[in-house]
């Protein structure tokens, strides 16, 4: 190999590492960036005039609001597998004892997501009993 073949190899390899970089995830996986709405969480349909939020960041952190109470929790994903830890809250108490009972459930599901599946603007949560569904906000 030559010196100019040595160093037009150099000279191309971080360019080549960029542009495999930049194809990233595709919008069917892509999660970030976007606030998801949850529509119904194991089963139960969210209450009306209620909305269960949840952002992913960039560095491993989550959050939202969980109906009455905003929340935050470490996440992990790859590809498709997803997990979270213990989510941490506010402790605001608020009315009906129906809005209580549905962030409860839906912060207890949290830790037990093993995956996601991405199809449009849904996302949908699993665990190996329940899953969460959720919908892009506009």
């Amino acid at each position: 190999m030559t010196i100019r073949a040595i160093l037009a190899s150099a000279l191309m390899a971080p360019s080549l590492m960029l542009a495999a970089c930049a194809g990233g995830a595709s919008s069917e996986t892509q999660i970030m960036g976007v606030t998801w709405v949850a529509d119904e969480i194991g089963g139960t349909p969210v209450l009306p005039d209620s909305e269960v939020t949840l952002t992913f960041n960039p560095d491993g952190r989550s959050g939202g609001k969980g109906g009455c109470n905003t929340y935050g929790a470490g996440y992990q994903r790859n590809g498709n597998a997803l997990t979270f830890e213990q989510a941490m809250s506010t402790q605001m108490f608020c009315a009906p004892d129906a809005l209580m009972a549905q962030e409860h459930a839906y912060l207890n599901l949290l830790p037990q997501v093993t995956g996601f599946e991405r199809s449009g603007d849904k996302l949908t949560l699993n665990t190996p009993a329940k899953s969460i569904l959720f919908h892009a906000k506009p």
